[in-house]
């Protein structure tokens, strides 16, 4: 049987409340707070300061660098199509979601908020709803779901990911 710590409850709760809240607003108003994002980024953060000052470091430069990574596709998307296909709020979530996770675990983050989008976006077509290259559809729920499984997997997983 597996045991869960408080502080690993404590942490989930305080996860999956940001998340949800961040995908109801998303799902709505298609817009991310900036407030929301912040609280999501400074609890992740939070969470590392037992584990010591290298440890929240490390959160806080990989928060920085995937900002940066991300805020360079979306602009780089916005030069070649003219349109943004991804927004602000996204970027600063997708930063705030690296303060949660370990490093190497980004692109499963990645793949599971994108192969959900792509999902929902193919159920929407087969449902005959009109999809082309102007739908939108918020991408904070997506994000949210990929956090919470990654941020899962790492908790429970036997592997160590480290960070």
């Amino acid at each position: 049987m597996m045991w869960v710590s408080h502080a690993m409850l404590v942490q989930g709760l305080t996860l999956g409340v940001l998340l949800g809240l961040i995908a109801a607003v998303d799902a709505r108003h298609m817009i991310i707070p900036d407030v929301l994002n912040l609280a999501l980024a400074a609890t992740g953060i939070a969470f590392h300061i037992p584990s010591g000052i290298g440890a929240v470091v490390t959160q806080g430069a990989f928060a920085i660098l995937v900002f940066v990574l991300i805020y360079g596709i979306r602009s780089a998307h916005i030069q070649i199509t003219g349109r943004v296909g991804l927004g602000l709020g996204d970027v600063k979530m997708m930063a705030a979601a690296a303060c949660w996770i370990a490093p190497l675990l980004l692109p499963v983050l990645l793949f599971v908020a994108s192969a959900g989008a792509l999902a929902v976006v193919g159920c929407l077509a087969l449902a005959g709803f009109s999809t082309d290259r102007n739908t939108r559809v918020p991408f904070g729920p997506f994000i949210a779901f990929g956090l919470a499984c990654t941020w899962a997997f790492e908790q429970f997983s036997l592997m160590d990911v480290g960070s």
